[in-house]
């Protein structure tokens, strides 16, 4: 049974993510963009006056900080085992954080 729902789905890599967008500096990003992507849903559920559309906004906006925070948390523990991914598309682990991950 796959753990997460990346695992369900043979994801093409679709860019190569540059050697400076280690782990670390990823769920930073990750942080901040959840914040923003929950601004921008409260913001939406204020501002947007058409029903319909505010909803399929704020389920978009809501899905996409779920699937931001879940990927997130993945970025933790994927160092130990030198198989870290965003979104499907795989990152480098550098030297200093796994130094077994340079020799693989």
């Amino acid at each position: 049974v796959p753990d997460d729902l990346t695992e369900l789905f043979d994801l093409p890599e679709f860019v190569q993510l540059p050697s400076w967008a280690d782990p670390q500096f990823l769920r930073s990003v990750a942080v901040v963009a959840v914040a923003v992507s929950v601004i921008l849903l409260v913001l939406a559920a204020r501002v947007i006056r058409r029903l319909m559309l505010r909803t399929v906004v704020v389920v978009l906006l809501a899905t996409l900080t779920v699937g931001l925070w879940g990927q997130r948390s993945g970025l933790t523990d994927c160092v130990a085992d030198c198989s870290c991914s965003l979104f499907g598309q795989p990152v480098e682990i550098p030297a200093d954080l796994n130094p077994r991950c340079s020799d693989a």
